[in-house]
């Protein structure tokens, strides 16, 4: 039982929580005024840029879909909102990275760098992303931003890889795809002749060209697995773990697929080589890949689980 004297400090304590509730709704409303200003700012500033990036997007290697990594961005930092906000306050320190944004943006004009429009666009969205991250920063605060980092990181996803990168990028699929061709033609016991990146079968010659590399479905896979571990999993390792497999899953990936089609154009119908399994069908391949890695991932939950299991009562 309780005495009389804890009733008043219950009810002075309900008082004083239902004063601070709106002084608190007051500041996070002019925090949210804040940083949607100086969005907007930055938006406008940058907005030839953004525009040269959803156009870029069209004939990008690398993703058509770029345009969506912000959304998702925003969607964690809502969903997660009570937990980032909680104790939110401005954080002036956070002009360092507004102003480390801003000059690669405006370097990315330089004719020091003499960039191409592609890599000029990418350092420009690097910047403005930046910058992005820093106004955060600013309007909510150190621990905020803390909290926030896995949402404002997943933007870097959004920045279109250098044009140099991107050709080994491409590159490398090729060569690892062709050694996994090697090795299931091998496996299968598949007559061929290897010639670098060309195979030569016994009524058919293929060549793994970069459109074959998979780097589109390649980045989604990447993209996918690192948003999947985040919302999956606790243990850093385990994230680790998973992110990683994707490097060895899309090279088997692009191996079954290109192995899948040639041997349907050699032993059923030639037109499967041209046909659209061959332009359209990668999402097949994707979803056995994507289908590999959520069964990862849920193995990897449960260890997670049972190591968190309590040992006893």
């Amino acid at each position: 039982m309780g005495t009389d004297h804890e009733e008043p400090a219950l009810r002075s304590r309900v008082k004083t929580d239902v004063m601070f509730r709106p002084q608190l709704s007051s500041r996070h409303t002019l925090m949210h005024a804040a940083f949607l200003c100086s969005g907007l700012l930055i938006v406008a500033m940058g907005w030839e840029s953004f525009h040269g990036w959803l156009g870029m997007l069209q004939s990008s290697e690398q993703s058509s879909s770029l345009w969506i990594i912000p959304l998702i961005s925003a969607f964690l930092i809502y969903e997660r909102r009570q937990s980032i906000f909680a104790s939110a306050g401005f954080a002036p320190h956070g002009l360092v990275f507004v102003a480390f944004g801003l000059g690669l943006y405006l370097a990315s004009f330089g004719k020091p760098l003499a960039l191409a429009r592609f890599d000029a666009i990418a350092l420009a969205i690097l910047g403005l992303f930046t910058s992005l991250a820093g106004a955060f920063l600013i309007c909510y605060g150190t621990d905020a931003g803390r909290k926030a980092t896995f949402p404002l990181g997943f933007l870097l996803f959004a920045v279109p890889i250098p044009q140099a990168i991107l050709e080994s990028l491409v590159r490398w699929l090729q060569w690892g795809s062709a050694a996994v061709v090697n090795f299931l033609f091998n496996l299968l016991s598949v007559p061929h002749l290897r010639d670098g990146l060309r195979f030569y079968l016994s009524s058919l010659n293929i060549e793994i060209a970069s459109e074959c590399s998979g780097i589109r479905s390649s980045f989604a896979l990447l993209v996918l697995t690192v948003l999947l571990s985040y919302i999956t999993l606790h243990s850093a390792w385990r994230r680790l773990v998973l992110i990683l497999t994707v490097i060895p899953l899309v090279l088997i990936k692009n191996g079954i697929r290109i192995v899948t089609l040639s041997l349907l154009a050699i032993y059923v119908d030639r037109s499967f080589i041209t046909g659209s399994l061959h332009r359209r069908g990668g999402f097949v391949f994707f979803g056995l890949a994507l289908a590999a890695e959520g069964v990862l991932c849920w193995l990897l939950q449960r260890s997670e689980v049972g190591t968190q299991a309590p040992s006893g009562h």
